[in-house]
């Protein structure tokens, strides 16, 4: 049985509304859940700061709370925000399913570079004039939400498909995707959406290349091509990180975050993660919360 597991909040369950979308102001939020807490959540959240300091981390790296910045915080991202008091802004939450409704492409969220692990950065830092933008998006929807209006929901998707196109236009990622054929482009982003879905309970290349209809050897040569990286490596990372949340956010013991990642061995488990981490999971588990805690 799992021993204080990472909390994780639920959309429809947490929020308890059919309109899987909701808008708040920052210093006057819903306390849904106990937000002084590292959380995760199966929906999208955006937090723009209007003005404010302090620090939110994310997986493990910290960012500074300023003025005029909005984060982006995906599914399953474990994060926490430190902010002062006078804090002032809007959070935006969302599920996937809200926005993708009615578009061609249902899996557009995973080509934006501030979600879904796509920056190793995912917060947005901008001039005043150039938040106002953000400002102008938010005040709009912020006014539709609460109100009684026919189609509000339509509404709301389209000013949020304008606020992420904005944040888009002025997000530059750190590391740009190599030059290369789209094919190979979506092929890898279908890969990676799989791992996404899929990491915990398959670990082989063989699994994904089958599920893409490919041979191991032609998926290797396309995230060797697109990411430097072997489809191998990118499985791994996957694996990694969510074993560094488990150790350091949740009390689970070695064994059980291991079987609970479809680890059927502890002791590969912990050469496992010591080939890729240099150090045991154990001392991992100490020195990370030593560091933050």
């Amino acid at each position: 049985m799992e021993k204080n597991p990472i909390p994780s909040y639920d959309f429809y369950k947490d929020f308890e509304k059919s309109l899987p979308f909701e808008i708040c102001r920052l210093e006057n939020p819903k306390n849904l859940y106990d937000t002084d807490k590292a959380h995760r959540h199966n929906y999208y959240e955006i937090i723009c700061f209007t003005k404010g300091s302090g620090k939110h981390f994310i997986d493990f790296k910290s960012f500074p709370v300023k003025s005029n910045s909005v984060h982006f915080i995906s599914p399953g991202q474990v994060h926490l925000v430190r902010r002062s008091a006078d804090s002032d802004g809007y959070v935006i939450m969302f599920t996937i399913d809200f926005y993708s409704l009615n578009l061609n492409n249902k899996d557009i969220l995973f080509d934006l570079p501030f979600f879904n692990n796509n920056s190793s950065k995912p917060i947005l830092s901008v001039s005043a004039s150039q938040f106002n933008v953000f400002s102008d998006v938010i005040n709009k929807m912020n006014a539709e939400f609460f109100s009684e209006n026919l189609n509000k929901e339509e509404i709301l998707r389209s000013y949020l498909n304008i606020f992420l196109i904005n944040a888009n236009r002025l997000f530059e990622p750190e590391e740009a995707i190599k030059s290369t054929s789209s094919s190979n482009v979506e092929l890898v982003k279908n890969f990676n959406k799989l791992i996404e879905k899929n990491f915990i309970e398959k670990h082989k290349v063989s699994d994904y290349a089958a599920m893409l209809f490919i041979s191991p050897g032609h998926l290797n040569e396309n995230t060797g091509k697109v990411l430097g990286k072997t489809a191998s490596e990118l499985i791994h990372e996957r694996l990694i990180l969510e074993i560094k949340r488990m150790l350091f956010h949740s009390n689970q013991t070695i064994d059980e975050i291991a079987f609970s990642l479809n680890f059927e061995d502890p002791a590969y488990f912990g050469r496992f993660f010591k080939k890729h981490q240099g150090t045991s999971p154990g001392s991992f588990r100490r020195d990370i919360r030593q560091k933050y805690q």
